[in-house]
């Protein structure tokens, strides 16, 4: 994908809700390590409704959607965007940071095969990157070095296409996926949340990127901190429910007048911290 057509997709992959997620999610361990309670389990029936309509989203606004069946023994599996990334008729199959998350490697690599594409893999196991950190903006990768990506795995995305630089971008905890801190929100335009790290992430960009951005700054505070986590594509914009980020809905609106604006929630996966680019793949 050229700079040219950045944000032109016509496919995309989803894959189902397993029952595992609601007890054995990754984020769930983590909290559990960390000492932090958990308030409210996943309501599956409704992360299923939730999911399928996210599902029918993609395809009401034009994509080819794919749905993968989920896989009980790989309960973080609906978050099949840290699986790869794609770019063009390229895929790089990720390198998780968790072991279980690694066994959803197999699955993805079928299906991108199925689609024709280009596949490459990860055979270094110092490795690791997941795709919730790599923003591809058309003319650059910007990557989290992170705890779920290192710079062995930001080394091997510019070896994978070397057309496009890549620039890492220092994220500490609770920030885990520069996803969370920074997406594209249209060509040339991110969103970035109001915070330390997005700021950071910003003053980065600017001094280091190939290209020139603009930014929309978005709310980072509590009940609010996911909103700047959005998915741009074919003149498309999805992002959050007004009831989830009222001020960020708002933002949107006056910046992007012109723009189809849809609102989506996947707001029960949100308990183990998923965001809205985490459940699919648009190639």
């Amino acid at each position: 994908m050229s700079s040219s057509n950045f944000g032109t997709y016509k496919r995309a992959i989803v894959r189902q809700v397993p029952d595992s997620i609601r007890d054995h999610s990754e984020a769930l361990k983590d909290r559990e390590e960390q000492g932090i309670p958990i308030h409210e389990p996943i309501d599956l029936e409704k992360a299923r409704t939730e999911h399928a309509l996210y599902t029918q989203t993609l395809r009401d606004l034009g994509l080819d959607v794919t749905v993968v069946p989920a896989d009980e023994a790989t309960p973080d599996c609906p978050f099949v965007e840290d699986t790869c990334i794609v770019v063009g008729n390229k895929a790089l199959l990720t390198r998780p940071q968790g072991a279980v998350r690694r066994k959803e490697i197999d699955t993805m690599e079928k299906v991108l095969t199925d689609l024709g594409l280009e596949v490459h893999r990860i055979h270094d196991e110092e490795a690791q990157l997941e795709g919730g950190d790599v923003v591809f903006t058309g003319h650059e990768f910007f990557v989290g070095d992170s705890v779920c990506s290192n710079l062995e795995g930001h080394d091997i995305l510019a070896d994978t296409f070397p057309d496009y630089p890549v620039l890492s971008i220092p994220l500490d905890e609770p920030k885990f996926h520069l996803k969370g801190v920074v997406c594209m929100a249209a060509p040339g335009v991110l969103a970035i949340g109001e915070s330390e790290w997005g700021d950071r992430a910003w003053k980065r960009i600017q001094k280091h990127g190939e290209a020139t951005y603009e930014p929309l700054w978005l709310p980072d505070k509590v009940f609010e901190d996911h909103t700047c986590d959005v998915i741009y594509f074919n003149g498309n914009l999805v992002h959050c429910k007004k009831e989830e980020g009222a001020e960020s809905v708002k933002r949107f609106a006056d910046r992007f007048p012109d723009l189809n604006r849809v609102e989506l929630t996947i707001g029960e996966l949100m308990k183990v911290d998923a965001g809205l680019t985490c459940c699919s793949v648009l190639l």
